[in-house]
């Protein structure tokens, strides 16, 4: 065999070995994003449903205590569906946070305005809870986001990117 074929065959072999060690730690990262993803919806599904018993909780403390609200916000919370939180790239995801997001800000504008209720110890409490649940929200959004991003990343890296593309393999959207 000629030498320059030999040459040719073997930067040809060489360039192919790269390609697929490129491929096999590109296919190890997406795996791992997608078993971090996992970990992240279980923890944003269990921080919303109990963002959502403190606010059933916390118009019970309301009622309790005979503080007038507006009756709407009664049917806002009872129009959440809970299934939703399983899913964070379902649009009804994104409507069922929002509607606990603005009740939480509505509910709590109207007992800011009552100095009784600031000093009952079970609406203190359901308040605490639900200030460290949108804490915990807005920490585990953040790594979520960051694993979204790292996640497309991997998918869309030059040398492998049509081998996802051949598979269908579907971008994740950041939740905010």
């Amino acid at each position: 065999m000629p030498q320059p074929l030999v040459i040719v065959l073997i930067v040809l072999a060489s360039l192919l070995a790269l390609w697929v060690l490129l491929l096999i730690v590109n296919l190890i990262f997406v795996s791992s994003f997608n078993a971090i993803f996992k970990k992240h919806r279980k923890a944003l599904t269990v921080i919303l449903y109990t963002k959502y018993e403190n606010m059933n909780r916390l118009f019970s403390v309301i009622n309790q205590n005979g503080i007038k609200y507006d009756n709407r916000l009664n049917a806002l919370l009872s129009d959440i569906d809970v299934n939703t939180f399983n899913e964070p790239e379902n649009p009804e995801f994104e409507k069922s946070k929002n509607s606990l997001a603005y009740l939480k800000d509505e509910i709590m504008f109207v007992c800011n305005q009552n100095k009784e209720l600031q000093e009952d110890l079970e609406f203190v409490q359901v308040k605490k809870n639900i200030e460290e649940s949108d804490l915990m929200y807005r920490n585990n959004v953040t790594m979520y986001n960051a694993d979204v991003l790292g996640y497309n990343y991997w998918i869309n890296f030059l040398p492998c990117r049509f081998v996802f593309k051949m598979f269908k393999v579907k971008r994740k959207e950041i939740i905010s």
